[in-house]
């Protein structure tokens, strides 16, 4: 298997499947996003992967062809604003962002907590702030595209202008807002809401907030390579993790509800999220257009 998620993840459930199938030989290697597409591309049916696990659905969408097709009745149990058109993956997981905060910092500069992104630029958060760059993190993607969905591309471009300079840092990874803000670096960052809970669980003085356009999310897949349609082993896996796997994620990880008849809970994790509009966020060329005007 390649996988794409985090190494906590992975180990979790890899342990939960060699409990489920100790007849099998299962093993799982960590790709990050970018090069597991990438991969996957060049390998094609030859591919050493039998299975790819929490690949990003903008890129699941490049590399389609690369994956088996699966049944569309299957489809119906996961929710439908996740779901694959072409049915080439099923969702896996929700990702959602937030803007988090370290109320700390916040306590002891006396700042007031921002109500909406154009609170954002306030001159008192000047240094302050810390957001993934879009070119190199899919979640500073999101929080683009969402915009962008919400006012248009002129207004979501000019604010860009505006916040960046708050933004003492674009970071390379969708990770590095919240340890910047862990670290004591930055008061607010733009980041992912189950990295932020996980840190506010383990008494890091953070909060989560979310504005009236919603949070920024996308869809992360789990697809069968092609070739492997005469596996019986690999579809067993496979509709293991497309069943049982996910609801472990859900229940350990990101509970951002994926499978229509069940929801998750974690502590000081966000309930009823209001999602943003995130349409076109897989399309791989509405990105690349996109990601040519941004400047930072």
């Amino acid at each position: 298997m390649y996988s794409c998620a985090e190494g906590v993840r992975n180990e979790s459930l890899l342990a939960a499947m060699h409990d489920r199938f100790p007849a099998y030989d299962i093993r799982l290697r960590y790709i990050p996003t970018g090069n597991c597409a990438a991969k996957l591309k060049m390998e094609g049916a030859q591919s050493e992967a039998d299975i790819v696990l929490g690949l990003e659905g903008g890129y699941l969408k490049q590399v389609s062809d690369q994956f088996e097709e699966l049944p569309a009745s299957d489809a119906s149990r996961y929710c439908a604003d996740l779901v694959d058109a072409d049915n080439r993956f099923f969702p896996f997981s929700r990702e959602s962002a937030c803007i988090a905060i370290n109320e700390a910092a916040f306590s002891e500069r006396g700042l007031t907590a921002p109500r909406c992104y154009e609170d954002l630029t306030d001159p008192a958060f000047r240094g302050l702030v810390t957001m993934p760059n879009p070119k190199s993190s899919g979640t500073g993607y999101n929080f683009v595209k969402s915009l962008v969905n919400a006012w248009g591309e002129d207004e979501a471009f000019a604010y860009f202008d505006r916040l960046a300079e708050n933004v003492y840092q674009f970071t390379s990874s969708g990770s590095g807002p919240v340890n910047a803000l862990v670290q004591g670096e930055a008061a607010i960052g733009l980041g992912m809401t189950f990295q932020t809970v996980s840190e506010i669980n383990q008494g890091v003085p953070l909060r989560v907030l979310f504005f009236e356009e919603g949070a920024p999310w996308a869809v992360y897949g789990l697809g069968i390579v092609q070739g492997r349609e005469d596996n019986a082993a690999v579809y067993e896996v496979f509709e293991w993790l497309a069943t049982e796997g996910v609801k472990i994620d859900n229940e350990t990880y990101v509970p951002d509800q994926v499978l229509i008849d069940f929801k998750a809970e974690i502590p000081n994790y966000p309930t009823d999220i209001v999602y943003a509009d995130m349409t076109g966020i897989t399309d791989p060329d509405e990105k690349q257009r996109l990601l040519a005007k941004w400047k930072y």
